[in-house]
């Protein structure tokens, strides 16, 4: 492949060539016509160029002829070129398949725990052994299981019945907190029983006391009209006071000591005052304004009141007594009767402090009580247990066994685990730049020695890690779906995924697929001349390569990698031969 400036020094040489093949031939063509001297036979032989010139011009010529051989590339000749062999674009299918290896590990180890507290009698496991669900793996020497256990009953004993007096004193709490919510209640209906009765006395009362004004005539009736519009200016006006009073603290409460503000910026004569004085002016004077005319309001309601009050006076001093039939003083009773009525109810009616035990508290109970009654199993039951040993509920292989040097087992000890050979992956190391292309769920096949297995990809960490040689790995499981007898627990097996598919799509061998600083390509050979074409590629397997633009179906690329292949070179376009018995 040549630069642009290499390009351009060719294209001189190939001009300087062609001039000086010209000039050669005019001048052989000018010395043809030169005189001929006669030889011994009577004929005029031509002349010869002299070796002085004819050797100069087979330079030129050789070296231009040399000049336009590495621009064609060498091969063929300059008018056609040099063959290459070529491949059509094809549609098909391509299938990138990733291969590595991983070492089988079991999904399913569990560790079995000592029952009991006891000496081990005999000890069967044995790390690498094979062992099916009920095989029988460590015995217990029984002896000293009930003297072992008889402090834990009594702990058992005191627990409960620690719980039972906690249970018991709560109930004991909740009852008395309803006892009293309920004589709350009765006696809240009983001052409501006596609140009805005084309200219907008084309701009596006041009907009599009506009759009793009635009766009175024409001037009692007056006294009492003129009362009640006395009592309802007292009222009015009483109102007025309540409001303008509002206005009046409010106003002392927040311009404390403004009123000598706004007095002092009034003091300054209107074109001598400042801009600070002006402002306090616009801000204080309508509230002092509104202060003011709240004092008069407030001062002449409170006139009118006591004007109002010193003419029921003198009315209720010229009206003849009348026999209120006892209803002031039976209505001061229902008021009384009514106010302890009214807080004996809100006390019943107020939710009390509960005391009883919280759901959580309760709960902590019998999770004591099951602890308890679970570090103090029956001393039959743990001599049931010493008996029965401890045997294998799953089929698998022994993978650990603890340390038993001084042959005795403690109450939840671990003793030794199984691998359960049913449920196995593969455990593979990938590279960060593969990530990408793990999907789960995706088909495995797994190889073992001899033996052919099929998996799935079941999870791919989402964290790279530093293996051993400090590259960074990131690690997958892959579970084998049809294990058997010949899966060995740590052993290597090697795993093939296919992780991209590309369906009916362009197609090109992938050792034609070249790549440079501007991206990948291929070379055709357009009007008897190497092109480079940039393509977008796809999936790619070891032999076949998408192709997703640069391309079309049934075009032909350069696949001939026995020659030096350079942009601009002739060539003749030749079908490979597998290509050709196609044909």
């Amino acid at each position: 492949m040549f630069s642009k400036k290499e390009k351009k020094k060719l294209q001189e040489e190939q001009d300087i060539l062609n001039s000086t093949d010209k000039e050669v031939t005019e001048e052989i063509d000018l010395l043809d016509e030169l005189p001929d001297e006669e030889d011994g036979a009577g004929h005029k032989p031509k002349k010869k160029l002299p070796a002085w010139v004819i050797v100069p011009i087979l330079g030129v010529v050789v070296a231009g002829g040399f000049g336009l051989s590495a621009l064609t590339g060498g091969g063929g000749n300059a008018d056609t070129g040099t063959v290459l062999e070529v491949t059509e674009v094809t549609r098909g299918t391509v299938q990138e398949v990733y291969n590595s290896s991983g070492t089988i590990e079991s999904e399913n180890t569990k560790t079995y725990y000592s029952p009991v507290t006891a000496p081990i009698k005999e000890c069967k496991a044995v790390v690498g052994q094979t062992v099916k669900s009920g095989d029988l793996l460590i015995t217990f020497d029984t002896t000293n299981l009930e003297r072992d256990n008889q402090q834990a009953q009594l702990t058992l004993q005191s627990s409960l019945k620690a719980s039972e007096a906690t249970r018991a004193q709560n109930a004991k709490a909740v009852e008395a907190a309803n006892a009293a919510s309920a004589q709350a209640a009765d006696q809240a209906n009983a001052l409501a029983d006596e609140v009805n009765a005084l309200a219907a006395q008084v309701d009596a009362a006041y009907a009599q006391y009506q009759a009793n004004l009635e009766a009175a005539g024409a001037q009692a009736a007056s006294v009492q009209a003129k009362t009640e519009e006395l009592q309802n200016t007292i009222a009015q006006n009483q109102e007025v006071v309540n409001a303008n009073q509002s206005v009046i603290d409010s106003t002392d409460s927040g311009y404390a000591g403004r009123r000598a503000d706004l007095d002092a910026a009034l003091n300054v004569p209107e074109a001598e005052r400042t801009e600070e004085q002006k402002k306090t002016i616009a801000d204080l004077q309508p509230v002092f304004d509104a202060y003011d005319a709240a004092v008069t309001a407030r001062n002449e309601a409170q006139a009118a009141i006591d004007a109002a009050n010193n003419e029921l006076q003198t009315l209720s001093a010229s009206t003849p007594d009348v026999d209120d039939a006892g209803y002031t003083e039976l209505k001061a009773q229902y008021d009384a009767k009514y106010a302890e009525w009214q807080a004996a109810y809100q006390a019943a009616n107020t939710p009390t402090a509960d005391t009883s035990m919280t759901a959580a508290e309760s709960e902590s109970l019998d999770i004591s009580d099951n602890l308890a009654e679970l570090t103090a199993l029956t001393p039959e039951e743990l001599l049931e247990k010493g008996r029965e040993g401890m045997k294998a509920d799953m089929d698998g292989v022994i993978a650990s066994v603890d340390s038993l040097q001084t042959n005795s087992a403690a109450q939840g000890a671990a003793l030794f685990s199984i691998a359960s050979m049913e449920d196995v992956r593969v455990r593979i190391e990938i590279s960060p730049d593969d990530y990408s292309k793990m999907k789960t769920g995706t088909a495995v096949t797994i190889t073992v020695g001899d033996n052919t297995y099929q998996g799935t990809l079941t999870s791919v960490d989402n964290i790279a890690v530093q293996n051993e040689s400090g590259t960074p790995v990131i690690g997958a499981q892959i579970h084998i779906n049809d294990p058997d007898e010949n899966i060995c627990i740590g052993a290597t097996a090697k795993v093939r995924m296919t992780v991209a598919e590309s369906k009916d799509v362009l197609l090109v061998p992938t050792e034609v697929i070249n790549a440079s600083t501007d991206g990948d390509f291929v070379y055709v050979i357009e009007n008897g001349v190497v092109k480079e074409r940039p393509v977008e590629l796809g999936t790619s397997s070891a032999t076949d390569t998408e192709i997703i633009s640069g391309l079309k179906e049934g075009e032909q690329v350069v696949s001939d990698l026995s020659v030096d292949i350079q942009e601009g070179m002739r060539a003749i376009p030749q079908e490979a031969a597998s290509d050709q018995s196609d044909n």
